[in-house]
């Protein structure tokens, strides 16, 4: 009975073995059967562009947020921050254009973008018409090249993307040559956008394959690209600003361009995700990382009586059981001293944080709105260059947009983002544009009201800071800090650049004035960030 069974079996085992080392010899087969089957082969550049959309966010360097300012710390944490005490947190943002799978929020925001331009332009010489789509992608190509070369001034920018053809070691571009290319890259795009052509329709997040408010969207972050010249070519920044302002920058509360999260895995606001887990996980005590909103801001709010500090500021008061409850009182907000403590104060539930307004991982990240265009034109106004209404109007306006838009925000106790007319109205009123002021003083009142009214926009409020000197910061020169009492103004390149592009990375460093190995980094400035 034994051999009757034994036989076919050893027949069949061998016959099984033959496939499989058959199949094993055949790399087609090995590819089919590593195959992520949740991934796509081929590029789908409606797919990709809503993944670029969603790239757009920039990580919240809490440096960032406490240089300037916005927040203050009593521990000495491992960060530049507002004690200016490491370098850590200030490497300039390169995965931008390979990619990282960190976290999985970037993975390679500019390859995302190259992708998407070389599937439309194979398409379009099939016939296709991408007029749009390609104006589109050249837009947010100039979104991202315009914040990395702000925090880290010159990098590859035109040979970026020549590895494709051999060229592994991409020499650096002056900041110069870099900012001329992406203003005519706008001018070009936002001009050739016609009505004509399709969009992306239902995959553009902002609005909908909406043409003429892709226009504004342009025109504005032309606004602000010419603003930043300012400072270091006054004439060429007059005829990029004029012509922003020909074209028609974003006038209306529509126009805002921002990114709506839910409350759900995989669809949070990744920013305020971080800034809780990093800092605000548990009301009331002491934070993970000792932080509190700084004096400087909390007291600006205070003294103009401005409606937005209640609706993104709360003091946790302790209840007899206990427990805690938020207090959003006026009043009864206080803000940290940045660089004074480097010790748990037993004052420390006195300050001001976050309210959970804010905090919500539902609420919206603003990408570029009105609010920012109108300060703009209230800057040109002032300085001759727009006559299309007095630069107290656009001042207001500005003001009037910035207070709106907290509406966006999902209400949480014990305020909603709404903010009334009458309100608006009375801070005006209470706060009026200098008529009669000075250059000077108008030129701070406008730019200490954008970093106000950026709050959460930690890179542009930077730019505009070594831009303009405002808002005035309150020195800080803590013991061992890495840049002598000073703010930082840049960021600086990765290390391992040193490594992988070695005599473009030193030739870079060489021609801006600093060494990677000297500490002085931090406080050389970009090139529009001129004396």
């Amino acid at each position: 009975m034994k051999t009757t069974y034994i036989k076919p079996i050893k027949n069949l085992f061998f016959g099984l073995f033959a496939v499989v080392a058959i199949s094993s010899c055949n790399p087609e087969s090995l590819t089919e059967m590593n195959r992520d089957v949740n991934r796509i082969d081929e590029v789908i550049p409606e797919y990709m562009f809503t993944g670029a959309l969603l790239d757009l966010p920039q990580h919240s360097y809490t440096v960032i947020a406490q240089g300037v300012q916005y927040f203050s710390t009593y521990k000495e944490v491992a960060g530049v921050g507002d004690k200016y005490y490491s370098f850590n947190g200030t490497e300039a943002p390169f995965f931008y254009y390979t990619g990282t799978t960190e976290n999985n929020l970037w993975i390679g925001k500019l390859n995302r973008l190259y992708q998407i331009q070389k599937e439309l332009d194979s398409q379009a010489e099939q016939g296709i018409d991408n007029t749009n789509k390609l104006a589109l992608v050249r837009i947010l190509k100039v979104y991202f090249y315009h914040q990395l070369t702000d925090v880290a001034g010159d990098i590859p920018y035109f040979e970026a993307r020549l590895g494709e053809r051999g060229t592994l070691s991409p020499k650096y571009d002056t900041q110069e040559a870099i900012y001329n290319d992406l203003l005519k890259e706008l001018d070009e795009a936002a001009s050739s956008l016609t009505a004509n052509s399709p969009s992306f329709g239902s995959a553009d997040l902002f609005f909908a394959g909406d043409i003429v408010k892709w226009k504004k969207f342009a025109y504005t972050l032309m606004l602000r690209l010419g603003m930043r010249l300012t400072k270091v070519d006054q004439a060429t920044a007059q005829t990029w600003v004029q012509r922003a302002i020909a074209g028609g920058p974003m006038s209306e509360e529509g126009d805002i361009a921002y990114i709506s999260y839910s409350a759900n895995p995989g669809s949070l606001n990744y920013k305020i995700n971080s800034l809780v887990n990093g800092d605000y996980n548990t009301p009331g005590g002491d934070n993970v990382e000792g932080g509190k909103y700084a004096a400087t801001f909390i007291n600006h709010l205070k003294s103009t009586a401005d409606p937005r500090l209640p609706v993104l500021s709360v003091v946790w008061v302790r209840n007899p059981d206990g427990s805690y409850r938020a207090d959003n009182s006026i009043a009864t907000q206080r803000g940290m001293i940045n660089g004074s403590l480097n010790t748990f104060p037993s004052d420390f539930d006195s300050y001001s944080e976050p309210s959970q307004l804010y905090l919500n991982t539902s609420s919206p990240i603003i990408i570029l709105g009105p609010a920012e265009a109108y300060l703009l034109l209230a800057e040109a106004a002032i300085r001759g260059w727009y006559t299309g209404s007095s630069a107290a109007d656009a001042y207001n306006q500005g003001v009037r947009m910035a207070m709106k838009q907290w509406a966006l925000w999902p209400d949480v106790a014990p305020h909603s983002g709404r903010i009334s007319d009458q309100q608006i109205n009375a801070y005006l009123a209470q706060n009026p544009f200098l008529t009669s002021g000075s250059f000077d003083q108008q030129f701070g009142q406008i730019n200490t009201q954008k970093w106000v009214s950026l709050f959460g926009d930690d890179y542009e409020v930077f730019a505009n800071w070594r831009r303009t000197n405002y808002p005035t910061l309150m020195p800080v020169n803590y013991p061992g800090n890495v840049t002598g009492g000073k703010m930082f103004r840049r960021f600086y390149i990765p290390l391992n650049e040193n490594l992988t592009n070695r005599e473009n990375y030193m030739e870079a460093l060489q021609r801006q004035g600093f060494s990677e190995f000297t500490g002085d980094n931090l406080t050389t400035r970009v090139w529009w960030d001129a004396e």
